[in-house]
């Protein structure tokens, strides 16, 4: 069976896409809103429905609450779960569905399988040939961490533009003093390169601190579908990403990585941004050429950068970023919450539900475009 997708955001993509970045375009989806076939890539529409019986691989595991809902579809689901010392050949052979990350040593060994959900919403380490290159769909956690990571986000620029670290290291040395000055967020502007879920999580966020909000993307939005959560709207392939950078206060990351993006952040867009701005980073690592930042951050042209993600990743412990009194790193937590979970678990009982029913998924990843 083949990818579908949304054809007019993919179409754009491959063709409009100019020395750029591959970015989050599309909105956070409604875990009831289907994705549209194309004719390049057909759905599972044309298959015989309902598509039972029908066995799950589990890779990860589903709270218990959400793995009743799975087995309530259908009594015809069968659930195939790791157990200790188990070999998982067989169940690998059988699976119709996979749930979490698939290796490639593991996909030489299916037979069946149709369908991969992947729990995290970057899908790049996915997306090796034999996997990409075959017809079985994949779906992802798109929208599903947009929540934490926005918070996360605000935290980092607090941590930059309130002196949080200088107060912190003070208090080790059970100090009191002043570190630096404190800025205000009000009437700066904050660029957001990727308008998806994540990015229009931050932007409301950000709205209510009174910031401006200009967002770079793949695709062009009409100010019905993005309300009042951003101000203008760049897009990449008419230099919107420089645009952005030069008017920005605060550079949010917030785009996938993809072969297009990686790199996006280099000397020459750092140099790119205001004198004295703020970056950033909280999609991945490999965006960013990392002795571009470190040079941006050492001749004064950053006030300071704030890193979720890091390339190489982790940094390594004597890299010299880790030194700097400017720069907060957290070690990739931002997706983390108590309710980030229970929504990818969401996602899946419903994918599961339009499986079955050979209905359009949630979240389809179109493998080539890399998201």
């Amino acid at each position: 069976m083949k990818n579908p997708a949304h054809s007019s955001r993919r179409n754009f993509l491959k063709k409009s896409l100019s020395g750029g970045a591959a970015l989050s375009a599309a909105p956070v989806v409604g875990y009831g809103l289907p994705s549209q076939p194309t004719a390049q890539n057909p759905s599972i529409l044309s298959k015989p429905t309902p598509r039972l019986p029908c066995a799950i691989f589990m890779a990860s595991t589903l709270d218990d609450k959400f793995e009743k809902q799975v087995l309530d579809i259908s009594s015809q689901i069968t659930l195939l779960k790791d157990a200790e010392g188990k070999d998982r050949s067989e169940d690998l052979k059988r699976a119709d569905i996979h749930f979490g990350q698939i290796r490639p040593d593991a996909f030489a060994k299916t037979e069946n399988l149709s369908w991969v959900q992947s729990v995290s919403a970057g899908v790049e380490h996915q997306l090796y040939p034999e996997f990409a290159n075959s017809e079985v769909i994949l779906t992802n956690a798109k929208g599903c961490y947009a929540p934490a990571i926005a918070e996360h986000t605000i935290g980092l620029l607090f941590s930059l533009t309130r002196q949080i670290g200088g107060q912190i290291r003070n208090m080790r040395q059970h100090q009191w003093g002043g570190s630096g000055d404190q800025i205000e967020m009000k009437n700066l502007t904050m660029g957001i390169v990727g308008f998806g879920g994540i990015g229009r999580q931050i932007a409301r966020r950000a709205r209510a601190m009174d910031m401006r909000i200009v967002a770079a993307d793949i695709q062009g939005f009409y100010q019905e579908q993005i309300g009042d959560i951003c101000d203008q709207m760049l897009p990449v392939d008419e230099g919107g990403l420089q645009k952005l950078l030069e008017q920005s206060d605060v550079v949010v990351s917030a785009a996938p990585h993809t072969p297009r993006s990686e790199g996006m952040f280099g000397q020459e867009q750092f140099q790119q941004m205001k004198q004295g701005a703020y970056f950033i980073n909280v999609s991945r690592g490999k965006l960013v050429d990392t002795d571009a930042l470190q040079a941006a951050l050492e001749s004064g042209h950053l006030a300071g950068a704030a890193l979720d993600v890091t390339n190489p990743e982790p940094l390594p412990e004597d890299h010299p970023l880790w030194s700097f009194d400017n720069v907060t790193i957290t070690s990739h937590i931002s997706g983390r919450s108590q309710h980030s979970w229970e929504r990818l678990q969401a996602v899946f009982v419903e994918n599961v539900r339009r499986y079955i029913n050979g209905m359009a998924m949630v979240n389809l990843v179109d493998k080539q475009a890399g998201f």
